[in-house]
């Protein structure tokens, strides 16, 4: 019984690292309330779970609230351009209401696979850019190739990041868990996924060393 305490115990460690994953996604949704922010929120709390995967030592307010500062500017500028691509499509969407042609299958489809398309490389850009130094640009296009090259592991954390929307109509009580860990648990289990497939496109460095544009290059290899 006193090893299961012990802070070296797989159970001790379970609950660290569950405490982390609440306190992060209590700060997340406090951060993201102004709806605006909700890129740089999402970027740092991928920041966190990212060295969580890594096994690194993290203080989680501090390491949220750098990583927030630090990639403001980028990431705002990503969610923002996401809210109005995802105006526009609803927009077209309306326009072919209205002139008819919703009905056809063919146009809801292709409207339909675009879109999907946007949000999942629009996934891929948040950790992106908590991971890697890279222009903005530089950070999109490594977003599209990486989520085609990776189409596999990319559907199975898109699941797991919408499981805990999903299940919320299922019971009331599924609200209660979404406000505990429903963004910081799927990002947590996704970041070990995440891990694997950046250690691909990153060189030796160490820990706190920042890849630049120059070392991160997309690869089929």
């Amino acid at each position: 019984m006193k090893k299961f305490f012990n802070l070296d115990s797989p159970f001790m460690i379970f609950l660290s690292n569950l405490t982390d994953v609440v306190i992060l996604n209590v700060l997340c949704l406090i951060c993201s309330i102004p709806i605006i922010t909700i890129g740089p929120s999402v970027t740092a709390m991928h920041y966190v779970t990212l060295k969580m995967a890594r096994e690194e030592e993290i203080l989680v307010g501090k390491y949220f609230f750098r990583a927030f500062k630090e990639n403001f500017k980028k990431s705002i500028m990503v969610w923002l351009g996401f809210l109005i691509i995802t105006a526009v499509f609803f927009l077209d969407y309306r326009i072919l209401k209205v002139v008819g042609l919703v009905e056809n299958k063919v146009f809801l489809m292709i409207i339909g696979a675009i879109y999907l398309f946007v949000c999942i490389a629009t996934m891929y850009v948040f950790p992106l850019l908590a991971r890697f130094e890279n222009s903005l640009g530089q950070t999109i296009k490594n977003s599209i190739f990486m989520s085609i090259l990776h189409i596999f592991k990319t559907l199975i954390m898109a699941i797991i990041y919408l499981l805990p929307i999903v299940l919320i109509p299922l019971h009331y009580n599924m609200i209660l868990v979404f406000l505990l860990i429903g963004l910081s648990g799927p990002a947590y289990i996704n970041s070990y996924i995440w891990k694997s497939i950046f250690k691909k496109y990153e060189p030796e460095i160490v820990k706190e060393e920042i890849v630049s544009d120059e070392d991160f290059k997309i690869s089929e290899d």
